[in-house]
């Protein structure tokens, strides 16, 4: 294990700040052999990260595309890895030095395909659960508890901060590309339910820690109400297709009208029910098709 290297991939969208202290972060990993891929969809790179970026171009790849979408780049990352351990975070994140070493402690424990790292959120309550990271398929509801220390399976990641064996991602299919609707809800979700599915374990590492500082701007925020309810009852109509039976639909159909109809009356956005609906019924037909994941095998071109 010590001379296994590791693939960090970055996405970023217009977080210049905060990518540069996540990418120092990053650098300073004691393990080697090491390497930081960025995957940048902004439309210009600040000369300060683009300076650090050249500073330390024997870890950091720097690649610059064309399309946007948080899946897609996810895709893009693992695919063009130059390590089989893949380690994906935000760019609004900070860590320690350890960080890389733990996710391989627990991608080398029999049968993981894919880690669950812990998270700390500042200004929020510690997010604590008796087991981490469990999906809950009667309401197609993902519960977190990220934030505890121990250690066990569970049945899926937060997206800022997971790792996986690029055999794992081969084998469920990669991310779902479907899935980069609005803020790409469920994205990473999803994704482990079909690497548990494929005959790999999930595991829980609190240990392998950063802090999820949550950027305000940038990333796939979405400013919009209607829009984002629209783009989450998308997501989650995928996955009470895709992850649910036939028994579990109504309640886990009736718990999405739920949060529609929520936040419709709480922010005043009478349309976000009808966005729901329309955004539901989409997501419905689209769980029934195999995830879409771009092949990135011709060099990175999309």
């Amino acid at each position: 294990m010590d001379n296994q290297g590791i693939t960090v991939v970055v996405p970023t969208l217009n977080r210049g700040g905060f990518l540069r202290d996540c990418l120092a972060d990053l650098v300073a990993q004691r393990h080697r052999p090491l390497e930081v891929l960025v995957v940048d969809q902004s439309e210009t790179l600040g000369t300060e990260v683009a300076a650090f970026i050249a500073k330390h171009a024997d870890v950091i790849t720097y690649h610059h595309v064309a399309f946007r979408g948080l899946p897609l780049a996810r895709n893009y990352g693992w695919q063009l890895a130059r390590h089989e351990a893949i380690l994906f975070v935000d760019d609004d994140i900070r860590c320690g030095p350890d960080l890389t070493s733990e996710h391989l402690r627990s991608l080398g424990l029999p049968g993981v395909g894919l880690v669950a790292g812990g998270i700390d959120t500042p200004g929020r309550a510690a997010d604590l659960l008796r087991r981490p990271g469990a999906y809950r398929r009667w309401t197609a509801t993902p519960l977190r508890g990220f934030a505890a220390t121990g250690e066990g399976d569970a049945d899926h990641a937060a997206g800022c901060n997971f790792s996986a064996w690029r055999r794992a991602l081969a084998a469920a299919g990669g991310l779902d590309e479907a899935l980069g609707r609005g803020a790409a809800l469920y994205e990473e979700t999803d994704l482990c339910l079909r690497v548990r599915r494929a005959g790999f374990r999930v595991y829980f590492n609190g240990r392998a820690r950063l802090t999820h500082l949550v950027a305000p701007g940038g990333g796939c925020r979405v400013d919009g109400v209607a829009d984002y309810v629209r783009a989450l009852a998308h997501n989650r109509g995928v996955m009470i297709r895709r992850h649910g039976r036939w028994f579990h639909a109504p309640v886990a159909l009736g718990r999405m009208a739920a949060l529609g109809l929520a936040y419709a009356r709480h922010y005043r956005v009478p349309r976000a029910l009808g966005g729901c609906l329309a955004g539901g019924l989409r997501g419905l037909r689209a769980g029934g098709r195999p995830p879409s994941c771009t092949d990135f095998s011709n060099g990175g071109r999309a």
